[in-house]
């Protein structure tokens, strides 16, 4: 079924125009730097039709510079909204597809189609799909204005057919053909060459920071030691204690691997031919990905490459000034080298049913169960003297919407779970009999029990229903960390409990039960880090905060997508970085900044489809310098600016739009 958008009432934004095309096939769509879309506003007779359909389709093509962020959204009749965020390749001719089915809230990110990059869902908890009464398709601010042919709009029963038109988008190397920039290496033997040159300046770099200990803390401030890593307030500032009593910040760079794997599957008629999978080759593919970084390195130093890279890169990340190997590293990085370390954990507790997207039925035995099998795996790393402390996980997705409330949620589902019934106990304990609920929420249940029907169950706006939906909402946020920081306690009692690099806080009930933390930790993607909420945060648990992600990108550099946060260059990035590093130094309540991530993202996406140029080194493994220099700099001042000795870098350059999806 098409939907002939140009036929029915329409409104664009201020800067949008549409225009339908000659041969019918669709509309070309122009949208000002300021972004907005065209909105479509539909009526009962369509929005049957959402119901009977799978699948919402396009063929998208535009030829701009960088990445194309689309934005399609869907509200329905209620208000609701969600919208999902898709990146498209310039010069590529690409079909979106989305299933009708996430409109459920379920997935925060939605499948990976062909030549599709990510795919990310974003707004209310759900929308009724029966009752779709408006439909947009818009873009974000960009740097230029942005135009791009969309055709063959039309909701399916099946999937479409994907544009697959053979076009080559990476070199050999795996660097982007689409753009030229300073420090693109044009052959092999030119990436030897800068490789090399590298090394002597690293080595006399090291020296530089010889007032730290073994474990990266600052000779000149002391604690007692225990052997282990650990907090202190000291009166002014909180600190990481070292497990020689050095004060420490933590300074760590995320994902510290020999690169990053393509996910090459629907990619395939983008590539140049690749090297065999059998043979000197085999490790830079990981099943259907390559990994063009790892690639650069075989073809550098063949059979040794791994030895080679972990040299370097150690010798890099204490030449720049790192303290800490961040989230999501090498493994056996790790165990070679002699820095500290965090630890990222793996499965967190689920259960059969979940109340919404990852959120699991915390009352229920089977999360207690999950609990301590989860916490076993903290076992063989007990006795570590240079590991910091672990994340029990990364950015819970149920947290991603703000105006969530969990326990309004589980009471639309019509399971049964464990969590439902400790809901009804509390209030048949608060109330007594149904009356006394009806009476308090302005309702007419004949029972407690008609709260496990979801067809029985009115949510009224009195105050008492709020006060309760709210109360429990918190009850279960509460389980949902103590238990399993209890059990983590139990499994590694030497190390600290770093938290659940929450993406974001949006509402206090988030903060329930994080006082089992040892530091709070959430990833701050901005200029400047929040100083108002860290302190808030920490006054609230008492305890210190940490961030676990930030980033920067330039549009200078050989990537068409730069990142969530962004600058025109490489050198306004080492201005970012040293303003951003330094004023996260100077507020007493932040104990330690780490960045991501070591590796630019791969041009045709990662796992997921992001494909920023975010990283301290590039595909062919060679430094961005004007950033790594400004690292560096901010690093060597980091303990005269958090005792107020020097004055914070302030030189925070201008932000340009972001095409983070």
């Amino acid at each position: 079924m098409k939907l002939e958008v140009l036929s029915r009432r329409y409104r664009c934004d201020d800067g949008v125009t549409i225009e339908a095309l000659a041969d019918a096939e669709g509309f070309r769509f122009s949208a000002s730097p300021e972004g907005g879309g065209v909105w479509v506003e539909l009526g009962p007779t369509d929005s049957g039709a959402w119901r009977e359909r799978e699948y919402l389709a396009a063929d998208v093509y535009h030829e701009s510079t960088d990445v194309l962020v689309l934005v399609f959204s869907l509200r329905d009749a209620e208000g609701r909204s969600l919208s999902v965020h898709y990146g498209t390749l310039p010069g590529v001719r690409t079909t979106i597809c989305l299933p009708l089915g996430a409109l459920n809230g379920e997935k925060l990110f939605l499948p990976r189609y062909p030549g599709v990059l990510q795919s990310v869902l974003r707004g209310d908890a759900f929308v009724d799909r029966g009752a779709i009464a408006g439909f947009g398709i818009s873009t974000i601010p960009s740097r230029e204005p942005r135009e791009a042919r969309i055709g063959k709009l039309e909701l399916r029963r099946d999937e479409p057919e994907f544009a697959r038109e053979r076009k080559l988008c990476v070199d050999e190397l795996g660097q982007w053909i689409g753009k030229e920039w300073r420090g693109r290496i044009e052959s092999p033997e030119r990436l030897a060459e800068e490789w090399d040159a590298e090394e002597k300046p690293l080595r006399e770099a090291v020296g530089r920071f010889g007032d730290r200990g073994p474990f990266g803390g600052w000779k000149k401030r002391r604690f007692v030691p225990t052997g282990f890593f650990r907090t202190e307030f000291d009166g002014r500032n909180w600190w990481f204690v070292d497990p020689d009593g050095y004060a420490a910040f933590s300074v760590g760079m995320d994902c510290v691997h020999a690169g990053g794997a393509a996910a090459l599957r629907g990619m395939e008629h983008l590539l140049p031919p690749l090297p065999p999978k059998e043979g000197a080759w085999a490790e830079a593919w990981h099943g259907s990905d390559f990994n063009f970084a790892a690639a650069n390195l075989i073809r550098r130093f063949g059979a040794q490459w791994r030895d080679r890279w972990a040299e370097r890169t150690e010798l890099r990340l204490k030449a720049w000034g790192f303290n800490t190997i961040g989230n999501w590293s090498d493994p056996a990085f790790i165990r070679r080298s002699s820095l500290p370390y965090v630890w990222p954990m793996n499965d967190f507790p689920a259960t059969a049913h979940s109340i919404f997207r990852d959120f699991p039925d915390v009352f229920s035995p089977e999360y207690e169960a999950e609990a301590r099998r989860f916490a076993e795996q903290l076992l063989p790393l007990r006795d570590d003297r240079r590991l910091i402390g672990y994340f029990m996980r990364n950015e819970p997705h149920w947290a991603f919407v703000d105006t969530l409330n969990l326990t309004a949620h589980m009471l639309q589902s019509p399971t049964r779970f464990a969590s439902k019934l400790a809901l009804i106990e509390e209030l048949k304990e608060r109330y007594g009999a149904a009356e006394g609920l009806n009476a308090a929420w302005g309702t007419a249940f004949a029972s407690f029990e008609d709260l496990l029907d979801p067809a029985k169950v009115v949510l009224t706006d009195s105050p008492a229903c709020a006060r309760d939906l709210d109360a429990f909402n918190r009850r279960l946020i509460r389980r949902y960390v103590e238990i399993p920081a209890a059990r983590c306690r139990e499994a590694a009692p030497n190390h600290l409990n770093l938290g659940m690099r929450y993406a974001w806080v949006g509402h206090d009930a988030v903060l329930e039960g994080c006082e089992s933390f040892d530091v709070f930790s959430l990833n701050g993607y901005r200029m400047q880090p929040d100083r108002e909420q860290i302190e808030w945060i920490s006054r609230k648990l008492g305890r210190p905060v940490m961030i676990g992600e930030f980033h920067f990108g330039a549009a200078d550099a050989g990537l068409p997508a730069y990142g969530i946060r962004a600058v025109a260059t490489q050198e306004e990035r080492g201005d970012a970085y040293r303003a951003f590093v330094e004023s996260a130094a100077a507020i007493p309540e932040l104990i330690g900044v780490h960045y991501f991530q070591l590796n630019d993202q791969p041009a045709l996406g990662r796992f997921d489809g992001e494909n920023y140029q975010i990283g301290a080194v590039d595909t062919c493994m060679l430094p961005y310098r004007p950033f790594v220099e400004a690292i560096r700099q901010a690093h060597e001042v980091l303990y005269e600016v958090r005792t107020g000795a020097v004055e914070p870098y302030s030189n925070v350059p201008q932000e340009i739009p972001k095409t983070g999806f």
